[in-house]
C-alpha cells in the first residue's frame, strides 16, 4: 500500500513522542464529535437554526459544535442534540485487556 508523505510524517512523529500521539489523537477526536454533530442534525433535516431553536441555544452554538477545532464538547449538549434529532446516544468505555461497558443514554 502505498504511502503519502503527510502519513509518513505523521507516523514517524508519533513512534518519538507520547506527547504528539495524544495531540494527535485528541484532535482525531475533535474532528469525530463535529461530524457527529452535523451527521445527526442532517439525519433529521434540521438546519443549524432550527436546531438551535428546537434545544434552546443560538445557531452559532450549533456551528461551534459542528467546527473541527472545537473542543468543548459536553455530554449534556450531546444529549440535547441527540434527543431533538431522534437520536440514541450510547457511550462506549473500553479498556484492555478486560474492560469493555456501554451505555445508552436515553
Amino acid at each position: 500500500m502505498k504511502t503519502d508523505r503527510h502519513t509518513q510524517f505523521v507516523g514517524a512523529r508519533a513512534k518519538k513522542s507520547a506527547r504528539y500521539r495524544k495531540a494527535y489523537q485528541q484532535t482525531l477526536q475533535q474532528i469525530d464529535l463535529a461530524l457527529l454533530v452535523r451527521e445527526m442534525r442532517e439525519s433529521a433535516r434540521l438546519t443549524q437554526v432550527e436546531l438551535a431553536r428546537r434545544i434552546g441555544t443560538k445557531q452559532s452554538v450549533i456551528a461551534r459544535l459542528e467546527d473541527a477545532e472545537y473542543a468543548g464538547h459536553s455530554l449534556t449538549m450531546l444529549e440535547r442534540i441527540a434527543a431533538a434529532c431522534g437520536v440514541t446516544l450510547k457511550v462506549h468505555a473500553e479498556k484492555q485487556p478486560d474492560f469493555e461497558r456501554e451505555v445508552a443514554l436515553v
